[in-house]
């Protein structure tokens, strides 16, 4: 992968664990704590995608508490101190353990580094702080800056405008089977860390590789 300038990170389960609040939570929430995270995160991407077909764009902070909304209410889960607990956890979620060793890694080989994400700028810095990756990112690049969400080119399109960068020298990484096929098909090259044994999507765009985590990423590349 000679041509590979900038690795470029979708955040949000790709680097940041999108379970970390339910988990952390769990004996609060009881025993549906799983449903709870799979169904939040659900309907946080599914209303993305919604609002980008109506064109009614609010920020992601906005989308996560809404998405948050309808899984408590699905669910029967009626506690307003427990919403306002896992949101604040949501501001600072867990990065996966690889994380911080992996982009040190990168820099250290030369290559830019940045995170590419349907996050608001709020979410986005206080996970980076939290995990105390920021020393290792060279842009954190929110949608807020187009004001619509991924799957959009608009979206991937900040990638060239904000790091002065070829989309040939950009390698992508995304946990979002959906993400990755889309930054494939805009014409970067992809890893899918597939971290939760899902299968390719049937969508235009293929990953160069796929692995389960971000682990042992920097002998790969």
């Amino acid at each position: 992968m000679n041509k590979i300038k900038a690795c470029i990170f979708d955040a949000y389960g790709t680097l940041f664990d999108v379970n970390a609040a339910c988990r952390e939570l769990s004996k609060e929430v009881g025993d549906n704590w799983e449903k709870l995270a799979s169904l939040w995160r659900l309907r946080q991407v599914e209303y993305t995608w919604l609002r980008n077909s109506m064109d009614e764009y609010i920020d992601f902070w906005q989308i996560t508490s809404d998405a948050l909304d309808y899984a408590m209410e699905t669910l029967g889960i009626e506690n307003n101190e427990l919403r306002e607990e896992l949101l604040n956890l949501y501001l600072k979620l867990e990065a996966y353990p690889e994380v911080n060793d992996l982009l040190k890694k990168l820099k250290q080989r030369g290559l830019m580094t940045g995170i590419l994400s349907n996050g608001s700028m709020k979410m986005l810095n206080s996970a980076v702080d939290n995990a105390n990756i920021r020393e290792y990112l060279d842009e954190i690049l929110s949608v807020e800056e187009c004001k619509i969400y991924k799957p959009s080119s608009k979206v991937y399109d900040l990638v060239k405008i904000k790091m002065q960068i070829s989309k040939e020298n950009v390698l992508f990484f995304s946990s979002n089977a959906w993400d990755m096929h889309a930054a494939s098909n805009y014409g970067f090259k992809t890893i899918w860390v597939n971290r939760f044994n899902a299968k390719l999507e049937r969508l235009p765009g293929k990953p160069i590789d796929i692995v389960n985590s971000l682990d042992k990423i920097d002998e790969i590349i």
